[in-house]
Protein backbone atom coordinates (compact mmCIF):
# COMPACT_ATOMS: atom_id res chain seq x y z
CA UNK A 1 0.00 0.00 0.00
CA UNK A 2 1.24 3.23 -0.67
CA UNK A 3 -1.44 5.86 -0.10
CA UNK A 4 0.62 8.29 2.84
CA UNK A 5 0.44 10.02 5.43
CA UNK A 6 0.97 13.17 3.95
CA UNK A 7 2.96 14.51 7.34
CA UNK A 8 4.43 11.65 8.58
CA UNK A 9 5.54 10.04 4.90
CA UNK A 10 6.32 12.41 2.10
CA UNK A 11 5.38 11.28 -1.29
CA UNK A 12 7.89 9.16 -3.09
CA UNK A 13 6.38 9.59 -6.23
CA UNK A 14 8.04 12.54 -8.88
CA UNK A 15 6.24 15.43 -9.14
CA UNK A 16 6.48 17.67 -12.11
CA UNK A 17 5.18 21.37 -11.19
CA UNK A 18 4.45 23.69 -14.56
CA UNK A 19 4.06 27.18 -13.97
CA UNK A 20 4.24 30.17 -16.11
CA UNK A 21 1.99 33.77 -15.16
CA UNK A 22 -0.23 33.18 -12.86
CA UNK A 23 1.09 33.45 -9.10
CA UNK A 24 -2.24 33.73 -7.07
CA UNK A 25 -2.54 30.59 -8.63
CA UNK A 26 0.62 28.90 -8.30
CA UNK A 27 0.68 29.96 -4.36
CA UNK A 28 -2.49 27.77 -3.83
CA UNK A 29 -1.73 24.84 -5.64
CA UNK A 30 2.09 24.67 -4.70
CA UNK A 31 0.57 24.65 -0.91
CA UNK A 32 -1.05 21.31 -1.92
CA UNK A 33 2.03 19.96 -3.17
CA UNK A 34 4.00 21.53 0.25
CA UNK A 35 1.38 18.78 1.98
CA UNK A 36 2.96 16.01 0.36
CA UNK A 37 6.28 16.90 0.57
CA UNK A 38 7.79 15.30 -2.56
CA UNK A 39 10.83 13.88 -2.15
CA UNK A 40 11.81 14.89 -6.13
CA UNK A 41 10.51 18.11 -7.61
CA UNK A 42 10.57 18.92 -10.91
CA UNK A 43 9.67 22.75 -11.69
CA UNK A 44 9.30 24.01 -15.19
CA UNK A 45 8.21 27.62 -16.21
CA UNK A 46 7.61 29.04 -19.43
CA UNK A 47 9.26 32.58 -19.76
CA UNK A 48 7.88 36.08 -20.33
CA UNK A 49 6.41 36.88 -23.35
CA UNK A 50 7.96 39.94 -25.29
CA UNK A 51 7.68 43.39 -24.18
CA UNK A 52 4.57 41.86 -21.76
CA UNK A 53 5.35 44.07 -18.59
CA UNK A 54 2.58 42.02 -16.62
CA UNK A 55 4.56 38.70 -17.71
CA UNK A 56 7.50 39.91 -16.21
CA UNK A 57 6.46 40.95 -13.41
CA UNK A 58 4.36 37.84 -12.73
CA UNK A 59 6.50 35.25 -14.03
CA UNK A 60 9.14 36.03 -11.68
CA UNK A 61 6.67 36.42 -8.31
CA UNK A 62 5.47 32.58 -9.40
CA UNK A 63 8.93 31.43 -9.59
CA UNK A 64 9.76 32.79 -6.21
CA UNK A 65 6.80 31.04 -4.49
CA UNK A 66 7.85 27.68 -5.78
CA UNK A 67 11.46 28.01 -4.74
CA UNK A 68 10.55 28.43 -1.25
CA UNK A 69 10.67 24.62 -0.34
CA UNK A 70 10.75 24.18 3.49
CA UNK A 71 10.95 20.26 3.12
CA UNK A 72 13.84 17.94 2.26
CA UNK A 73 13.82 17.59 -1.35
CA UNK A 74 15.64 16.65 -4.47
CA UNK A 75 14.72 19.92 -6.55
CA UNK A 76 15.57 20.33 -10.57
CA UNK A 77 14.11 23.73 -12.16
CA UNK A 78 13.62 24.36 -15.87
CA UNK A 79 13.08 28.15 -16.15
CA UNK A 80 12.71 29.60 -19.41
CA UNK A 81 14.07 32.83 -20.35
CA UNK A 82 12.18 33.31 -23.72
CA UNK A 83 8.08 31.85 -24.37
CA UNK A 84 7.97 29.08 -26.16
CA UNK A 85 3.85 29.14 -25.74
CA UNK A 86 1.30 26.69 -24.28
CA UNK A 87 1.67 23.69 -26.59
CA UNK A 88 5.91 23.51 -27.29
CA UNK A 89 6.23 24.84 -23.19
CA UNK A 90 4.06 21.69 -21.30
CA UNK A 91 4.97 19.06 -23.92
CA UNK A 92 8.68 19.56 -24.13
CA UNK A 93 8.80 20.34 -20.06
CA UNK A 94 7.15 16.96 -19.71
CA UNK A 95 9.94 15.16 -22.04
CA UNK A 96 12.51 16.82 -20.02
CA UNK A 97 10.63 14.93 -16.96
CA UNK A 98 10.88 11.81 -18.03
CA UNK A 99 14.30 12.26 -19.34
CA UNK A 100 14.74 12.15 -16.05
CA UNK A 101 12.52 9.36 -14.23
CA UNK A 102 10.46 6.44 -15.39
CA UNK A 103 7.02 7.82 -13.96
CA UNK A 104 5.35 10.62 -12.15
CA UNK A 105 2.52 13.22 -11.50
CA UNK A 106 2.23 16.30 -13.45
CA UNK A 107 0.27 19.43 -12.18
CA UNK A 108 -0.05 22.97 -13.72
CA UNK A 109 -0.64 25.70 -11.90
CA UNK A 110 -4.65 25.88 -11.76
CA UNK A 111 -4.94 22.82 -10.66
CA UNK A 112 -5.61 22.80 -7.25
CA UNK A 113 -5.50 19.11 -5.89
CA UNK A 114 -6.68 17.17 -2.72
CA UNK A 115 -4.03 16.12 -0.82
CA UNK A 116 -5.31 12.37 -1.25
CA UNK A 117 -4.69 12.48 -4.84
CA UNK A 118 -0.94 12.09 -4.86
CA UNK A 119 -1.03 8.45 -2.84
CA UNK A 120 -3.79 7.30 -5.41
CA UNK A 121 -2.14 8.47 -8.32
CA UNK A 122 1.00 7.20 -6.56
CA UNK A 123 -0.53 3.75 -5.82
CA UNK A 124 -1.96 3.38 -9.57
CA UNK A 125 1.15 4.25 -11.40
CA UNK A 126 2.91 1.29 -9.56
CA UNK A 127 -0.04 -1.27 -10.27
CA UNK A 128 -0.43 -0.66 -14.29
CA UNK A 129 3.10 0.05 -15.01
CA UNK A 130 3.78 -2.75 -17.02
CA UNK A 131 -0.18 -2.74 -18.08
CA UNK A 132 -0.18 -1.27 -22.07
CA UNK A 133 -3.79 -0.77 -22.12
CA UNK A 134 -4.31 1.76 -19.21
CA UNK A 135 -1.54 4.78 -20.20
CA UNK A 136 -2.56 7.33 -17.70
CA UNK A 137 -3.91 8.09 -14.44
CA UNK A 138 -6.16 11.30 -13.91
CA UNK A 139 -7.16 13.13 -10.97
CA UNK A 140 -10.53 15.18 -12.29
CA UNK A 141 -13.75 13.92 -12.20
CA UNK A 142 -16.18 16.45 -14.21
CA UNK A 143 -19.33 13.98 -12.79
CA UNK A 144 -19.66 16.89 -9.86
CA UNK A 145 -19.29 13.41 -7.12
CA UNK A 146 -22.45 11.56 -8.14
CA UNK A 147 -20.79 8.72 -9.52
CA UNK A 148 -22.21 5.23 -7.44
CA UNK A 149 -20.10 2.51 -7.73
CA UNK A 150 -18.25 -0.04 -5.44
CA UNK A 151 -14.76 0.59 -6.87
CA UNK A 152 -12.61 3.47 -6.06
CA UNK A 153 -11.94 4.56 -9.92
CA UNK A 154 -13.22 3.15 -12.98
CA UNK A 155 -11.77 3.44 -16.94
CA UNK A 156 -12.40 5.66 -19.32
CA UNK A 157 -11.59 6.59 -23.14
CA UNK A 158 -11.03 10.27 -22.03
CA UNK A 159 -7.76 11.92 -21.14
CA UNK A 160 -8.39 14.66 -18.47
CA UNK A 161 -5.12 16.56 -18.14
CA UNK A 162 -5.76 18.38 -14.98
CA UNK A 163 -3.81 16.85 -12.50
CA UNK A 164 -2.45 13.38 -14.02
CA UNK A 165 0.49 10.99 -13.70
CA UNK A 166 2.02 8.72 -16.29
CA UNK A 167 4.78 7.05 -17.37
CA UNK A 168 7.91 7.34 -19.58
CA UNK A 169 6.92 4.02 -21.61
CA UNK A 170 3.39 6.05 -22.51
CA UNK A 171 5.13 9.48 -22.82
CA UNK A 172 7.25 7.92 -25.72
CA UNK A 173 4.40 7.53 -28.02
CA UNK A 174 3.71 11.39 -27.80
CA UNK A 175 4.06 13.32 -30.76
CA UNK A 176 3.05 17.25 -31.22
CA UNK A 177 2.73 17.42 -34.65
CA UNK A 178 0.70 13.84 -34.73
CA UNK A 179 2.21 12.98 -38.40
CA UNK A 180 0.56 9.96 -38.77
CA UNK A 181 -2.51 11.27 -38.54
CA UNK A 182 -4.63 10.96 -41.84
CA UNK A 183 -8.11 10.42 -42.72
CA UNK A 184 -7.80 7.10 -43.14
CA UNK A 185 -7.30 6.46 -39.18
CA UNK A 186 -11.29 7.65 -38.96
CA UNK A 187 -11.95 3.93 -39.35
CA UNK A 188 -9.68 3.62 -35.82
CA UNK A 189 -11.39 6.06 -33.78
CA UNK A 190 -15.23 3.92 -35.16
CA UNK A 191 -13.49 1.02 -34.02
CA UNK A 192 -12.23 2.47 -30.62
CA UNK A 193 -15.85 4.61 -29.50
CA UNK A 194 -18.07 3.44 -32.02
CA UNK A 195 -20.32 6.79 -31.98
CA UNK A 196 -19.89 8.95 -34.40
CA UNK A 197 -20.20 12.53 -32.93
CA UNK A 198 -17.64 11.02 -30.58
CA UNK A 199 -15.43 10.26 -33.34
CA UNK A 200 -16.56 13.77 -35.44
CA UNK A 201 -15.26 15.39 -32.13
CA UNK A 202 -11.74 14.02 -32.38
CA UNK A 203 -11.36 14.13 -35.92
CA UNK A 204 -11.67 17.70 -35.66
CA UNK A 205 -9.45 18.35 -33.31
CA UNK A 206 -6.48 16.69 -35.28
CA UNK A 207 -7.32 18.08 -38.36
CA UNK A 208 -7.01 21.79 -36.57
CA UNK A 209 -4.00 20.38 -34.72
CA UNK A 210 -2.29 19.46 -37.97
CA UNK A 211 -3.03 22.89 -39.81
CA UNK A 212 -1.68 24.23 -36.56
CA UNK A 213 -4.87 25.94 -35.81
CA UNK A 214 -4.42 25.50 -32.06
CA UNK A 215 -1.39 26.58 -29.82
CA UNK A 216 -2.01 23.48 -27.39
CA UNK A 217 -0.63 19.96 -26.06
CA UNK A 218 -3.23 17.89 -24.56
CA UNK A 219 -5.26 17.25 -27.92
CA UNK A 220 -1.77 15.43 -28.73
CA UNK A 221 -1.38 13.58 -25.55
CA UNK A 222 -5.35 12.23 -26.38
CA UNK A 223 -4.01 11.20 -29.90
CA UNK A 224 -1.43 8.87 -28.55
CA UNK A 225 -3.74 7.29 -26.33
CA UNK A 226 -6.26 6.77 -28.72
CA UNK A 227 -3.97 5.15 -31.32
CA UNK A 228 -2.77 2.41 -28.64
CA UNK A 229 -6.55 2.07 -27.50
CA UNK A 230 -6.03 3.05 -24.30
CA UNK A 231 -8.01 3.90 -21.37
CA UNK A 232 -7.75 6.55 -18.60
CA UNK A 233 -8.10 5.76 -14.63
CA UNK A 234 -10.47 7.74 -13.25
CA UNK A 235 -11.39 8.35 -9.74
CA UNK A 236 -15.25 7.39 -8.60
CA UNK A 237 -15.10 11.32 -6.79
CA UNK A 238 -13.51 14.23 -8.33
CA UNK A 239 -9.67 15.03 -6.90
CA UNK A 240 -8.63 18.07 -8.36
CA UNK A 241 -10.46 21.81 -8.65
CA UNK A 242 -9.39 23.35 -11.78
CA UNK A 243 -8.86 27.45 -10.66
CA UNK A 244 -8.01 28.14 -14.00
CA UNK A 245 -10.85 30.37 -15.75
CA UNK A 246 -8.14 33.48 -16.78
CA UNK A 247 -5.15 32.45 -18.64
CA UNK A 248 -3.76 31.26 -22.06
CA UNK A 249 -7.06 29.16 -23.25
CA UNK A 250 -9.70 30.90 -20.92
CA UNK A 251 -11.65 34.23 -20.91
CA UNK A 252 -12.27 35.20 -17.51
CA UNK A 253 -15.67 33.35 -17.36
CA UNK A 254 -15.97 30.37 -15.38
CA UNK A 255 -17.34 27.31 -17.26
CA UNK A 256 -19.52 24.66 -14.71
CA UNK A 257 -16.69 22.69 -15.17
CA UNK A 258 -14.36 24.88 -13.17
CA UNK A 259 -13.88 24.70 -9.39
CA UNK A 260 -15.71 21.28 -8.86
CA UNK A 261 -15.17 20.38 -5.30
CA UNK A 262 -12.95 17.71 -4.24
CA UNK A 263 -13.65 14.85 -2.03
CA UNK A 264 -10.53 12.56 -0.35
CA UNK A 265 -10.28 9.22 -1.45
CA UNK A 266 -10.36 6.14 0.71
CA UNK A 267 -6.90 5.41 2.19
CA UNK A 268 -7.65 1.56 0.70
CA UNK A 269 -7.94 1.55 -2.61
CA UNK A 270 -11.07 -0.54 -4.18
CA UNK A 271 -9.73 -2.25 -7.54
CA UNK A 272 -12.06 -2.94 -10.47
CA UNK A 273 -11.85 -6.49 -11.07
CA UNK A 274 -11.39 -6.58 -15.08
CA UNK A 275 -9.50 -3.36 -17.40
CA UNK A 276 -13.28 -2.47 -19.02
CA UNK A 277 -14.82 0.76 -19.75
CA UNK A 278 -17.71 1.77 -18.24
CA UNK A 279 -19.62 3.29 -21.33
CA UNK A 280 -21.94 4.93 -19.49
CA UNK A 281 -20.25 7.18 -17.36
CA UNK A 282 -17.65 7.89 -20.57
CA UNK A 283 -21.12 9.05 -22.58
CA UNK A 284 -21.19 11.63 -19.46
CA UNK A 285 -18.06 12.42 -18.97
CA UNK A 286 -17.89 13.31 -23.01
CA UNK A 287 -20.81 15.50 -22.96
CA UNK A 288 -18.71 17.71 -19.87
CA UNK A 289 -15.80 17.58 -22.25
CA UNK A 290 -17.38 18.66 -25.41
CA UNK A 291 -19.24 21.56 -23.92
CA UNK A 292 -16.25 22.86 -21.91
CA UNK A 293 -14.06 22.73 -25.86
CA UNK A 294 -16.61 24.12 -27.76
CA UNK A 295 -18.55 26.44 -25.71
CA UNK A 296 -20.91 27.08 -28.09
CA UNK A 297 -25.01 27.61 -27.29
CA UNK A 298 -25.54 25.24 -29.89
CA UNK A 299 -23.41 22.53 -28.87
CA UNK A 300 -24.61 22.93 -25.39
CA UNK A 301 -28.50 22.65 -26.65
CA UNK A 302 -27.70 20.03 -28.59
CA UNK A 303 -25.57 17.81 -26.03
CA UNK A 304 -27.42 18.90 -22.63
CA UNK A 305 -30.84 20.65 -23.18
CA UNK A 306 -31.56 19.05 -25.85
CA UNK A 307 -32.06 15.65 -24.08
CA UNK A 308 -33.61 17.31 -20.74
CA UNK A 309 -36.06 18.83 -23.38
CA UNK A 310 -37.02 15.54 -24.67
CA UNK A 311 -37.06 13.79 -21.27
CA UNK A 312 -39.78 16.10 -19.55
CA UNK A 313 -41.98 16.30 -23.42
CA UNK A 314 -42.05 12.39 -22.41
CA UNK A 315 -43.24 13.01 -18.94
CA UNK A 316 -46.00 15.23 -19.36
CA UNK A 317 -47.26 13.49 -22.46
CA UNK A 318 -47.54 10.13 -20.45
CA UNK A 319 -49.76 12.64 -17.49
CA UNK A 320 -51.50 14.44 -20.10
CA UNK A 321 -52.08 11.19 -22.37
CA UNK A 322 -51.24 12.47 -25.43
Amino acid sequence: MILHDSIKNPIQTPVLFLIFNRPDYTKQVFEQIKKARPVRLFIAADGPRQNNIADIQNCARAREIVTQIDWDCDVKLLFRDQNIGCGLGVSSAITWFFDHVEYGIILEDDCVPDVSFFGYAAELLERYKEEPRVMMITGTNCLFNQVKRDQSYFFSRFYPIWGWATWKRAWRLYDFEISSWNATQVSELDDFFKNKTIVTFWKNYFDRIQQKQIDTWDIQWAYACIMQKAFTVVPINNLISNIGYVGVHANGIKSYMHDIPTVSIEKKLTHPLEINIDTALDRQIYIGVRVLRERSIAEIMRDVVRPTYKYFKKIIEKRIGA
